[in-house]
């Protein structure tokens, strides 16, 4: 598969809170020199971003109640505007409330996720929903792929890579077989979290998802000088 095809697919997520201004720069650039789809930053990196992408055609996509999803949906709400208000964003990337998920509490988590999508859809912003497929079961991830379809979702995206786990596997091929398989092609799928290789991403692209959240010390792995 060629380079410039993986990248199109690539989210290149740079989103370590620890970053200086320098880093995050740094590390942004890289996603725009190598062609990512987009370059995935926390709100407070936005106006950095911007700076980083102009000109280019990598687009800007920024996460929302990151990594845990718990705030309370009038807070979520506020953020997604703020982050909409800044100008030229082409995704919001939303942590699921995946306690309520894991409670059953299925009408509340479409609630919110559509308050959020149509905020998102009023301003032509996509949305991706995270639902942290680590800490589900294979029903409750069936049953986040059918929440994230009623809300109106753009995509259901696997992980934040932040969970605390001794066993995690991100997007794995399982992971994503299972989430494709029930989603039917009714929404976009999108892998994140232990997509580390090209051959991880190659079997990714060909069990069907649509885009993959890479982490900004793997895109170059990935997409680098020894790319043949």
């Amino acid at each position: 598969m060629e380079k410039n095809i993986l990248a199109s697919y690539i989210d290149h997520a740079v989103l370590d809170p620890q970053m200086t201004v320098e880093q995050l720069k740094e590390k942004i650039i890289i996603g725009v020199n190598y062609g990512c789809k987009s370059v995935c930053v926390n709100p407070s990196a936005i106006d950095i971003a911007k700076d980083c992408i102009q000109g280019s055609k990598t687009l800007l996509c920024v996460v929302c109640d990151f990594p845990f999803g718990c705030s309370h949906i009038e807070s979520k709400l506020m953020q997604a505007q703020a982050i909409i208000d800044k100008g030229d964003i082409y995704e919001i990337d939303m942590v699921m409330n995946y306690g309520l998920l894991k409670s059953h509490e299925y009408e509340k988590v479409i609630h919110e996720i559509t308050l959020m999508s149509h905020l998102c859809h009023q301003h032509h912003v996509g949305l991706k929903v995270i639902v942290e497929t680590d800490a589900l079961t294979k029903e409750e991830i069936k049953a986040a792929v059918e929440c994230c379809i009623k809300g109106e979702a753009d995509f259901i995206k696997t992980s934040t890579g932040y969970l605390k786990s001794e066993h995690l596997e991100g997007a794995s091929p399982d992971v994503i077989r299972l989430i494709v398989e029930t989603a039917q092609g009714r929404i976009k799928v999108k892998g994140s979290g232990c997509v580390r290789s090209r051959e991880r991403l190659v079997e990714l692209i060909e069990l069907g998802i649509d885009r993959a959240g890479v982490g900004c010390s793997s895109t170059e792995k990935i997409l680098g000088v020894s790319y043949d």
